[in-house]
C-alpha cells in the first residue's frame, strides 16, 4: 500500500468515525448521558456488560471490566452528589459503568491485543454496542418528533379507551399505588427491557440460528418503526398529559373536546415500543428452556402492568403495537423467503392494521359503541396472533427440511 492510499485510508476511517461519534456527542451536550432519567441507555450499557461476559473473555479482561466499571461508578457518585433518589439506582449505574468498562477493554483488545483475536474482540463490540448506540439514535428520533409535532391527539385515545368503558389505565394505576411489591416487579421489568434484548443477542453469538429473526435487526427495525408512527400520530400518555389527575381523577369524557392539545414534550405512546418489544422477546424466546420462556411471558405481563398502570400508554397503544410486532418479525425472519405466502401475509398484513389504526384514530372511527370499539380490539388481536402462528410453522417446516436434506449435502464418514 503506498503512502496515498495509507492517507486515504486513515482520512476515511476519520470520517467514520466521526459520523458514529457524532450522535454521542450531540446527546452528551442535551443530557441523555444522564444514566438517572435515560433507563434505555442505563440497561443498554448493562446488556453490553453481559454480553462481553457471555463471549467468555480471559480474567485479565473481566477484571479490567470490573476495575474500570468501579472506578467510573464511584467517579460518577462523587459529582453527582449519589446516585438518584430510588433504591435501585446504585445498582443500576454500577451495572451501567460495568457496560462501560467492558467496552473500553474491547477496544483496547481491538487495538492492542494479539492480533489473531481481534476479530473476535471487534465482532464482540459491535455486538455489545449496537443496543447502547442505538439509543441515542431512538432518542433523538423521539426528541425530534417532539420538535416537528406540537399538536398531540391524546384526548382521542383517551375517548377509545373510554369507548372499551373498562378504564384499564385508572385500575392498574390503583394497585400499583396499593402494591410497592407489584410496582417495583413492573418498574425493573419495564426500565429492564434493553438488558433482556441483549441477552438475546448473547445467546443467538453462542447459536447462530438459535432464533427465528435476526435479534439485532429485529429490534432496531421494530424501534425505528415506533418512533416513526409516533410522529404520524403524536400523544404523550394518559401520566403526562392529565398529570396530576391520573389515575384517579381523569376527567369524563363529556367535559374535554375532541381536538389535538398543543403539548411540546416527547410523543411516545402510540404504539408502545416497549410492549412491541416484549412480545418480540417471548416470540423468539419459544425455542429456549421452558424456564426463559416462562420469563419471557412474565416480562409481557408485567411490561402490560407497567405500561397502563405507570399512566405512559393507553391501552390501544398496546393493541395496535401487536401487528405491528408481526410485522418486523415477518421482516427480519432468518429461513423465510419473501416467496413464502405466510411471511408476506403477516408483513403486509401487519402494516396495512398498523396504518389502519393510526389513520382510523385520527379519524375518530369507532368510537359509536362498546361493541364496536371491542370488535374491532378483537380481529385486531386474532388476525396478528394468527400471522404470528403461521410465521412459526413456516420455519418449523424448514427447519425440518435443513434437517432431512443435511445428510445428502455433508460428506459421509468413511
Amino acid at each position: 500500500m503506498t503512502r496515498t492510499e495509507r492517507t486515504i485510508q486513515w482520512i476515511c476511517r476519520a470520517v467514520i468515525a466521526f459520523v458514529f461519534a457524532l450522535p454521542v456527542f450531540l446527546g452528551a451536550g442535551h443530557g441523555l448521558l444522564d444514566i438517572e432519567r435515560n433507563y434505555v441507555l442505563e440497561s443498554s450499557l448493562a446488556g453490553a456488560f453481559l454480553i462481553h461476559m457471555r463471549a467468555h473473555p480471559k480474567p485479565a479482561e473481566w477484571l479490567s471490566a470490573l476495575g474500570i466499571g468501579s472506578g467510573l461508578t464511584v467517579a460518577y457518585a462523587f459529582w453527582h452528589h449519589g446516585y438518584g433518589s430510588s433504591w435501585e439506582a446504585a445498582p443500576f449505574a454500577y451495572l451501567t459503568f460495568l457496560g462501560t468498562g467492558s467496552l473500553t477493554v474491547l477496544v483496547g483488545q481491538i487495538f492492542f491485543g494479539a492480533r489473531v483475536a481481534r476479530r473476535l474482540h471487534r465482532d464482540t463490540f459491535f455486538a455489545a454496542a449496537a443496543f447502547p448506540y442505538f439509543s441515542f439514535i431512538l432518542a433523538f428520533y423521539l426528541h425530534w418528533t417532539a420538535t416537528l409535532q406540537q399538536r398531540t391527539f391524546d384526548l382521542s385515545l383517551y375517548a377509545f379507551d373510554e369507548a372499551l368503558q373498562c378504564h384499564p389505565s385508572v385500575i392498574l394505576g390503583g394497585l400499583l399505588a396499593q402494591s410497592p411489591a407489584l410496582a417495583i416487579a413492573a418498574s425493573l421489568v419495564y426500565r429492564s427491557l434493553p438488558l433482556a434484548i441483549c441477552f438475546l443477542v448473547a445467546v443467538e453469538r453462542e447459536a447462530p440460528g438459535r432464533f427465528p429473526a435476526r435479534i439485532l435487526p429485529l429490534f432496531v427495525s421494530v424501534g425505528l418503526a415506533a418512533a416513526s408512527l409516533h410522529n404520524m400520530y403524536p400523544a404523550l400518555g394518559p401520566r403526562n398529559f392529565f398529570g396530576k389527575d391520573f389515575p384517579g381523577h381523569l376527567p369524563s369524557l363529556a367535559n374535554l373536546a375532541l381536538h389535538p392539545a398543543g403539548i411540546t414534550a416527547a410523543h411516545a405512546a402510540m404504539p408502545s415500543i416497549e410492549f412491541a418489544f416484549a412480545l418480540l422477546l417471548w416470540w423468539n424466546a419459544a425455542r429456549l428452556a421452558l424456564g426463559w420462556r416462562l420469563l419471557a411471558a412474565g416480562v409481557v405481563a408485567l411490561t402490560a402492568v407497567a405500561a397502563l398502570g405507570f399512566g405512559d400508554h393507553y391501552l390501544v397503544d398496546l393493541v395496535v403495537a401487536v401487528p405491528l410486532a408481526v410485522c418486523v418479525q415477518a421482516f427480519a425472519l432468518r429461513l423465510r423467503s419473501w416467496q413464502s405466502s405466510e411471511r408476506r401475509m403477516a408483513f403486509w398484513g401487519g402494516m396495512i392494521v398498523t396504518l389502519f389504526w393510526i389513520a382510523a384514530l385520527r379519524a375518530g372511527v369507532f368510537l359509536a359503541s362498546n361493541g364496536i370499539a371491542w370488535s374491532v380490539v378483537a380481529v385486531t388481536l386474532t388476525l396478528a396472533f394468527w400471522w404470528n402462528r403461521g410465521l412459526d410453522r413456516g420455519h418449523r417446516y424448514l427447519e425440518k427440511q435443513a434437517i432431512a436434506v443435511r445428510p445428502l449435502i455433508l460428506p459421509q464418514e468413511p
